[in-house]
């Protein structure tokens, strides 16, 4: 029998048990210590003197998993409806792509944008809270096939981060410049996309055209390169116009156009927009938005008496003065209906439909200056007011106001009254209108 000082000097025992500077249990096939702690013991896979071989009824898988006896798979565990392997992206190591070099590097800061975008940005879109999955989500799976869409996307966030920024900062500054680089990428595919709608591409368009008015409202000029595009986005509508150059009311006039232009791709592409984007489309019914207060009616009373007041609308053509009161009337009661929007503010969007849904000779009037006109604009000007709260949108309605204060003669104040008193102007008695907060 041989000694104990012997036996311990033969023995070689598990590398796990020689680390701890414990004994090992030589005579199990594999170290006891090992299986409590359920990993692999190496005294099983090497062995001690002259045995190097493993037991066939044990798998070194099942050795060296843990496994739970209360452990059952879910179904997110089992994965049932995962799509097949060959369906999903493959990365470069798996594609058999060998040089990093030949990867396209990915921007940190587009990175940023996308980030935000599906962050926050895509929240600010619209005030109904139906269509914020379709911005996220749709919008965002459509941006994935269509680079284009993809850079307005960025383009769209770049401008919100933008504006949080001080605008003497060198961070507005930089993501401005973002902003105007995607805008111009967007633009670029855009273009020439945008006359040739069809079932691949028209979801994109329809999705970049809603960007471009973002873009309008939050620059307060119109993106470059737009004038290219051939659709009906109306620079030929008015031979003239009278209005200042530089005038608020100009500039947001040429936004409109970007409006109605949107309106045109929305035509062309409508047999495509069908599924969750069709959410976007969709107007309130008139049991969706309440009457008007009584102070708004009495505005709107008021407003009807324009066209027959001598004092500021002379008769000097009968013909044409008939013509512009009964557009006036109609597009008075259009408002009547639209404004209730604002009382709403899941339905705020719905105070655009005024201007796009406008006729052209409307349109022509504003351009012109003409005091009806401009005195219709002021008070749909005012009910703007109930977009502030978006970033894009806001500062509008008081400087619009403001500006119509400013070109229209003292005589029309009493018609003014009303727009002047919901974005906070103050008459003052010397007959100049003074823009207060």
């Amino acid at each position: 029998m041989p000694s104990r000082r012997s036996h311990t000097k033969s023995h070689h025992g598990c590398k796990q048990c020689k680390a701890r500077r414990v004994k090992c249990d030589e005579t199990s096939p594999q170290c006891q210590r090992c299986v409590k702690r359920q990993i692999t013991c190496s005294f099983l896979v090497d062995g001690p003197e002259g045995f190097s071989s493993t037991p066939t009824n044990l798998s070194l898988q099942d050795a060296s998993t843990p496994k739970s006896h209360d452990y059952a798979p879910s179904e997110m565990d089992e994965a049932p409806h995962a799509p097949p392997a060959t369906s999903r992206p493959q990365s470069a190591i798996i594609a058999g792509i060998e040089n990093p070099q030949d990867l396209k590097r990915f921007n940190l800061l587009d990175l940023e944008l996308i980030q935000f975008y599906s962050t926050r940005t895509y929240i600010t879109m619209s005030s109904r809270l139906s269509t914020h999955v379709v911005w996220r989500d749709t919008v965002f799976a459509e941006a994935l096939r269509h680079d284009f869409l993809l850079h307005g996307l960025m383009a769209t966030a770049a401008l919100h981060k933008a504006t949080m920024q001080s605008k003497s900062s060198d961070a507005y500054a930089e993501y401005s410049k973002v902003a105007l680089a995607h805008q111009n990428a967007a633009l670029a595919n855009y273009i020439p996309a945008v006359t040739k709608p069809n079932q691949e591409n028209g979801i994109a368009l329809f999705c970049l055209s809603l960007f471009l008015t973002i873009w309008a409202f939050a620059s307060k000029r119109l993106p470059e390169g737009l004038n290219s595009v051939k659709l009906d986005f109306g620079q030929s509508e008015s031979p003239g116009i009278t209005l200042p150059p530089h005038s608020p009311t100009l500039e947001f006039v040429e936004i409109i156009m970007i409006l109605r232009g949107i309106y045109a791709v929305i035509g062309e592409t409508n047999p495509w927009l069908q599924g969750e984007i069709e959410e976007l489309l969709r107007y309130p019914t008139d049991p969706d938005l309440p009457p008007h207060s009584a102070e708004v009616t009495e505005a709107f009373d008021l407003l009807a008496q324009a066209p027959i007041d001598p004092q500021v609308t002379p008769v000097s053509d009968e013909e044409a003065s008939a013509t512009m009161t009964n557009l006036f009337h109609q597009r008075l009661d259009h408002l009547r209906d639209v404004s209730r929007c604002r009382s709403v503010v899941e339905w705020d969007g719905h105070i655009f439909s005024w201007f796009i849904m406008a006729p052209t000779t409307y349109i022509q009037c504003l351009k012109r200056a003409d005091p009806l006109a401009l005195i219709l604009f002021a008070h749909w000007a005012a009910m703007f007011r109930c977009m502030d709260h978006h970033w894009w949108a806001q500062g509008w309605a008081h400087t619009l106001v403001v500006d119509i204060s400013d070109l229209l003669d003292p005589h029309w104040a009493r018609y003014l009254e009303w727009p002047r008193r919901q974005i906070g102007l103050v008459f003052q008695d010397n007959n100049h209108f003074d823009g207060r907060r």
